[in-house]
């Protein structure tokens, strides 16, 4: 879906006088040709309040709210569910010549969060209004620095949102930053490493991806979306997660719609399920995400991904979210399973969501055409292997100034060798994995043997191929 964008004034009040001037564009904050320098000064009070805690763990006993379900009002997510929290605090920013104070900052992330922690570069949410009501960036509230710790090249982000855009389904949007602290007495302007810019899905986005400000947005953390949960909406509320105050039929509609997909027989949701999701957005994420094989989101333990319920159609409509883990990097099942994911049963386990939804003609003949559209035109591995060398061009030297070792795995990855990725998951370890480049013809051949039939595909379930 294809953006307008304006240039906005920068207006950013402190202490009664103007700080920043004519603000960037979004295209120009969003240029992946330029590397942003961020620079972050915290008082020192503030920099130790800002330090990771971790209270009891809270992981849920509860099978059907699934095990990413953090304590009620707080993060989802596994980092969450291990008990950690990550307190905002006050910074100065300058990103690039624009200057802003009083900006909120805390730490982010799950996985990469867990992979950090005894480093300094860790992922970091950045929010310009929270204490300077107005204050913005290219009319934006809030910005995401990923700190790319578990994606070695900074790459599969920004392709992977590129392709989810041309393939018709609205994504964020992403640059990159060299990002500086300064903490007087501890650091002084100090490099912290290269992060990912990534644009933040809230108010701006949604507006600007749907045509509305209204509707609810949701960040569902579930194995099985829209299970029937009761009539009460506090069974659902940490689960889907809403950015925002929901209104009393906005919470009616997302029960209403978790009653009929977990109890509408098959004719009816055949003949009914368009009323409750959007096909075509539907058809086209989900095949986008099953070509990427991305088994960190909701194919495998059903997080890493939005929900935007519009409010004149009232179907819900889904936004991709951290890719870092996309062309299938997350080490569920083999590298090779991965690699040969089946189309007809992409998802991890049992599934009652995806069962019904793979089971209606009305959906999955649109699945299918979706996917042989996304395969024979949206990723081209000539062209993709072109954006690979683009982005190694801007990213090798900010690379190096971090690290040999991460410049040598972005120089074998724009090489198409395999690259080292570090992983976590209560230990860490690395694991060698295929970068962009090798992985993309392979995918792209084994969709085409599917869809012709020559071809079953693989499971990442125990055993291999469905139906087996």
């Amino acid at each position: 879906m294809l953006r307008t964008l304006s240039v906005v004034t920068l207006i950013a009040i402190c202490g009664g006088r103007l700080v920043g001037a004519e603000s960037p564009s979004q295209n120009e904050i969003f240029d992946t040709r330029k590397v942003w320098d961020v620079h972050l000064t915290f008082a020192p009070d503030q920099w130790e309040a800002m330090e990771p805690r971790q209270e009891q763990q809270q992981r849920s006993r509860d099978r059907s709210r699934g095990f990413l379900v953090g304590p009620e009002g707080e993060r989802n997510g596994i980092a969450s569910a291990f008990g950690w929290r990550f307190p905002q605090v006050r910074a100065d920013l300058q990103f690039g010549p624009h200057s802003f104070k009083d900006v909120a900052v805390r730490y982010k992330g799950n996985g990469t969060f867990l992979s950090s922690q005894d480093s300094l570069k860790k992922s970091l949410k950045i929010d310009f209004n929270d204490f300077v009501k107005g204050q913005k960036l290219a009319g934006m509230s809030q910005l995401n620095l990923h700190n790319s710790v578990r994606e070695p090249t900074h790459m599969n982000e920004t392709i992977a949102y590129d392709l989810y855009r041309k393939a018709g389904v609205p994504a964020p949007r992403t640059s990159y930053a060299r990002v500086y602290v300064t903490v007087p007495g501890k650091h002084d302007r100090k490099f912290f490493g290269l992060y990912n810019v990534v644009e933040d899905v809230g108010g701006p986005f949604v507006k600007e991806s749907f045509a509305t400000s209204d509707g609810a947005l949701l960040k569902p953390v579930t194995p099985t979306l829209f299970g029937d949960l009761g009539d009460d909406w506090s069974d659902y509320n940490q689960i889907y997660d809403p950015k925002g105050k929901l209104s009393d039929e906005q919470k009616k509609r997302v029960i209403e719609t978790c009653k009929f997909f977990s109890g509408a027989p098959d004719a009816e949701f055949a003949a009914r399920v368009g009323d409750h999701v959007d096909l075509d957005n539907f058809a086209r994420y989900i095949a986008m995400t099953v070509w990427l094989s991305d088994m960190d989101g909701i194919l495998g333990p059903g997080q890493n991904y939005y929900v935007h319920l519009h409010p004149t159609s009232n179907k819900f409509m889904f936004i991709p979210w951290d890719q870092d883990q996309s062309f299938g990097q997350f080490p569920r099942g083999s590298q090779e399973q991965r690699e040969q994911l089946s189309i007809l049963k992409p998802w991890n386990g049992n599934n009652a969501f995806f069962e019904k939804l793979f089971k209606a003609e009305a959906f999955k003949t649109r699945y299918l055409a979706v996917m042989k559209e996304i395969n024979e035109t949206v990723v081209q591995p000539e062209q993709i292997n072109r954006r690979v060398a683009e982005l190694a061009e801007v990213l090798r030297g900010p690379v190096g100034e971090e690290s040999a070792d991460r410049l040598a795995e972005l120089n074998k990855a724009a090489a198409g060798e395999m690259i080292t990725t570090l992983m976590t998951g209560g230990r860490s370890w690395f694991v060698e994995t295929k970068p962009i480049k090798l992985f993309v013809p392979k995918r792209q051949q084994s969709v085409a043997d599917q869809l012709a039939g020559r071809s079953e595909g693989e499971t990442t379930d125990r055993g291999s191929r469905p139906g087996r």
